[in-house]
């Protein structure tokens, strides 16, 4: 005689960026322990990707974790996660008066993308020349980026992967179709003033946002700390 199998319920998430609902459903057991592997190995890559086959499986194939733009990954990892072993995280922040830390549960389903200001993708660099940016996916970072290699470099081949298109008063250059090296000798031919335009457009890229208020249990002052970024709520 079979064993029985439990069934699992889904729910529904709006990709604010990819203008998407997609349903979802917990990840199982089978699934966690992938996860939890990932993460003992502290190794950025390797977790990065159990996240992708955690979404991939558990957005019943609607969509490609890799493809996504990272905010838009986080989100949907966020909102699994907490369907899944639970909607309180667990984190201790430490008081902006004394230091001490301070053990609070946060609720998941308040923490949001911060849209509050949207970088334009079009970057004029001079009168005549611009860039049309795209925000970046998550297999964005993992191609470019690689652990014997410098922040430096990382950081260009990153800002390469997410030019689409390059354009002047006469002609529209698709990114995708010059090689690798054009591109980097682009960026590297840009001044300071027109590669701060393209870094400022990365400063300003959505995350995972929330502000936390709470009175220290030590020295009794109210604290409010902005959280930000995945890896801020499983402190």
């Amino acid at each position: 005689m079979a064993l029985p199998i439990l069934n699992t319920p889904t729910f529904e998430v709006d990709l604010p960026l990819s203008k998407k609902t997609v349903k979802y459903r917990p990840f199982l057991v089978k699934e966690e322990k992938v996860l939890l592997m990932a993460l003992e190995s502290q190794d950025q890559k390797q977790i990065m990707r159990a996240m992708h086959d955690i979404i991939d499986t558990c957005t019943f194939g609607e969509l490609k974790a890799k493809d996504l733009p990272v905010a838009e990954l986080e989100l949907l990892f966020l909102k699994i996660r907490s369907k899944s072993v639970g909607e309180k995280a667990h984190i201790g922040l430490a008081c902006k008066s004394c230091d001490a830390k301070n053990e609070l549960d946060i609720s998941l389903e308040d923490i949001k993308l911060n849209l509050d200001e949207l970088p334009d993708t079009k970057i004029m660099l001079s009168d005549s020349v611009g860039v049309i940016m795209k925000f970046p996916a998550s297999d964005d970072v993992l191609r470019n980026i690689d652990s014997k290699k410098s922040d430096v470099e990382n950081t260009y081949n990153v800002i390469g992967a997410c030019i689409d298109k390059i354009f002047d008063t006469d002609n529209v250059y698709d990114v995708a179709t010059q090689s690798k090296k054009e591109v980097q000798d682009f960026i590297e031919s840009l001044n300071q003033q027109q590669f701060e335009k393209i870094k400022n457009f990365f400063n300003k890229l959505p995350k995972l946002s929330h502000t936390e208020t709470f009175k220290c249990e030590k020295c009794g002052f109210d604290n409010s700390i902005v959280l930000e970024g995945l890896e801020s709520f499983f402190g």
